[in-house]
């Protein structure tokens, strides 16, 4: 309920931030966490936009044996998390700059597992979906995979998610309002050059 309360009060405020008029569901976040696939042991996991962490706490259950970051930039959410999720690293910063927040953690690409993001690209303007896209496709190596929630299936086909392959998709009818998980897998093209 709390997270609900302090979700709520940054919605009215920030709602491009936010892109959401309420927290992620469980059905959803489980959603999320499934859609990562195989995650090898010591491999990170990378999460943008955790809010107030319904799916990080979906994460840190599944993936036990991962180190899990998250990168944050609304304070309020960030100090959250740290009190709920000890054991997350949480960094409190854009997520245009994802390889920079990694170097500086002292994690390279090839020990990236998966992102999975809840950021409302939909809600940001063009260039800084295209930048966070980027920074994305700079992290993962082939085979790895992005994985995004969406409100509005139909308007992600506006984006060209370059160096990505789309894998099928999920619809969470369970999610209020309902929601899509779509899943993109790193494709082997200049990726190993990056």
């Amino acid at each position: 309920m709390k997270e609900s309360i302090l979700f709520m009060a940054h919605t009215f405020t920030r709602w491009r931030t936010t892109g959401a008029i309420a927290p992620s569901g469980r059905s959803l976040a489980r959603a999320i966490a499934r859609a990562a696939g195989q995650i090898a042991d010591g491999q990170v996991l990378v999460e943008l936009g955790p809010g107030t962490g319904v799916t990080t706490r979906e994460l840190v259950k599944r993936f036990p044996n991962n180190r899990i970051v998250a990168v944050e930039i609304i304070e309020a959410f960030a100090a959250q998390l740290e009190k709920t999720f000890p054991t997350v690293t949480v960094v409190r910063g854009d997520a245009s700059y994802l390889d920079t927040h990694l170097k500086v953690l002292g994690i390279a690409p090839e020990n990236v597992g998966a992102v999975l993001s809840g950021l409302p690209l939909l809600a940001f303007p063009v260039e800084v979906s295209r930048q966070i896209l980027a920074a994305i496709r700079g992290v993962l190596r082939p085979g790895r995979r992005y994985v995004q929630f969406t409100y509005s299936r139909r308007a992600w086909r506006r984006f060209v998610v370059e160096g990505f392959r789309a894998l099928p998709s999920q619809r969470v009818m369970l999610n209020i309002p309902p929601a899509s998980v779509l899943t993109f897998e790193r494709s082997a093209d200049a990726a190993s050059t990056s």
